[in-house]
C-alpha cells in the first residue's frame, strides 16, 4: 500500500475573523463575560485543544457555540499553558533523575501577551468584527481587545481544531 501525502497547502483554509483578548482571568469566567456582554451562548467543548510542544503536552481551554440564526460558530480558545516541564537529566543510573520546573507556552507563539483568542468562523463583515471588539473592549475585566489579521498570522494551523 502507498502512503499519500497531503500539503498543508492542498488544505482549503478555514475563512475566519479573529480576536485577541487580554484579561487575566480563568476561561470560564472569560467565556461567561463574553456570553453576558455579547449574548453569546459559548459551553464548555468536551474535548480541550491539545498540543505537543517541545518540552510539555499542554491543554488549551476552548468555549464553542454554534450561532445558527446568522450561520457562524464561535471558539473562545486560551492561549496560555500553565504546567510543568520534565527534563530526564540522567537516566543511566538505578534511579531516574530529572528536572521539574515551571512552564508557560503559548497556542499562538507570536503573540504572547494575549490571554484568549475569540475565532468567528464564517458569515461575518469586518465591521461586525469593529462593533464585537468595541463591545469585549467595554467588559471591565478585560484590559483590551483587538483584530488579528489572520493573514499574518505565522501559526494559523494552530487555530484549526474540532
Amino acid at each position: 500500500m502507498q502512503a499519500h501525502k497531503m500539503l498543508l497547502d492542498d488544505v482549503e483554509e478555514d475563512d475566519f475573523k479573529l480576536i485577541g483578548i487580554y484579561a487575566n482571568l480563568e476561561p470560564y469566567k472569560m467565556a461567561f463575560l463574553l456570553n453576558r456582554f455579547l449574548s453569546l451562548k459559548l459551553m464548555r467543548s468536551r474535548f480541550d485543544v491539545d498540543f505537543n510542544h517541545k518540552d510539555a503536552q499542554a491543554m488549551y481551554a476552548l468555549f464553542t457555540y454554534k450561532d445558527l440564526a446568522n450561520y457562524r460558530d464561535y471558539c473562545l480558545v486560551s492561549n496560555k499553558f500553565k504546567g510543568k516541564s520534565r527534563k530526564i537529566l540522567n537516566a543511566g543510573t538505578l534511579f531516574l533523575e530529572e528536572e521539574v520546573r515551571p512552564l508557560e507556552v503559548n497556542l499562538i507563539p507570536q503573540y504572547k501577551k494575549v490571554d484568549f483568542f475569540l475565532k468567528i468562523e464564517e458569515n461575518i463583515e469586518d465591521q461586525q468584527v469593529h462593533q464585537l471588539v468595541n463591545l469585549i473592549g467595554r467588559i471591565p475585566q478585560v484590559q483590551a481587545a483587538y483584530k488579528i489579521h489572520v493573514d499574518q498570522l505565522k501559526s494559523k494551523q494552530n487555530l484549526i481544531f474540532e
